[in-house]
C-alpha cells in the first residue's frame, strides 16, 4: 500500500481539531467495550455479568495477577480501595471472583478468578487480540518512520498531560 495517502499539510489548529475529533471517537469506541464483551460471553452461552469498563478491568487485573490483594488491584487500575472492595463484592456475588486468605496472612483478603470469571477474562483478551490485530493492520499503511513518529508524538503528548496535571494538582 502506498504510504503517501495520507499526506497533507495540516495547520496547528486543524491538527488540534483533528486530536479532539479522534479522543471523542476513541472515547465512544471505548465505551463500547463492555457491550461488546457481554455480547461475546451471552455467545458462549454463560450469561452477562459485566457491567462496565472498571469491572472488566478488575476482571483483568486480577487474571493477570492472581492472587492479588485489594490494595494491589486499587494501585493498577487507578481506583480507590473502597471502589475495589465494592466491585469485589460485586463480582464475588455474581461468581466471578472469589476471596480467600493465604496461609502466611490471614489478615489481609486476596482475590481470585473462579472459572466463570476465567470465562470473562479470556473473552476480554481475546477482544483485545482481535483489536490489536485489526490495529496492525491498519498501520500496514504508513512507513516504519511515519509509525516512529506517531510513537515519539503520543510519548511526548502523554507527557505533557501528565506535567499539566502536576500543575494542577500543585494549585
Amino acid at each position: 500500500m502506498e504510504t503517501n495517502t495520507y499526506r497533507h499539510q495540516t495547520a496547528p489548529g486543524e491538527l488540534y481539531g483533528q486530536i479532539i475529533d479522534f479522543l471523542h471517537r476513541y472515547e465512544s469506541h471505548k465505551q463500547t467495550e463492555p457491550s461488546r464483551l457481554r455480547a461475546m460471553i451471552e455467545d458462549e452461552e454463560t450469561g452477562s455479568r459485566v457491567g462496565n469498563l472498571t469491572v472488566v478491568n478488575a476482571i483483568r487485573c486480577i487474571g493477570l495477577h492472581e492472587p492479588i490483594n485489594g490494595t494491589t488491584i486499587a494501585e493498577k487500575i487507578g481506583l480507590s480501595r473502597a471502589g475495589v472492595t465494592k466491585i469485589g463484592t460485586r463480582l464475588v456475588r455474581e461468581g466471578l471472583v472469589k476471596r480467600e486468605r493465604m496461609r502466611h496472612n490471614r489478615k489481609e483478603i486476596y482475590y481470585r478468578l473462579t472459572a466463570a470469571g476465567r470465562e470473562v477474562f479470556d473473552t476480554h483478551r481475546e477482544l483485545h487480540e482481535q483489536e490489536e490485530e485489526r490495529f496492525r493492520t491498519f498501520l500496514t499503511a504508513y512507513s516504519r518512520e511515519q509509525i516512529a513518529f506517531v510513537g515519539e508524538f503520543l510519548r511526548h503528548a502523554g507527557a505533557e498531560f501528565e506535567r499539566q496535571q502536576l500543575m494542577e494538582y500543585a494549585r
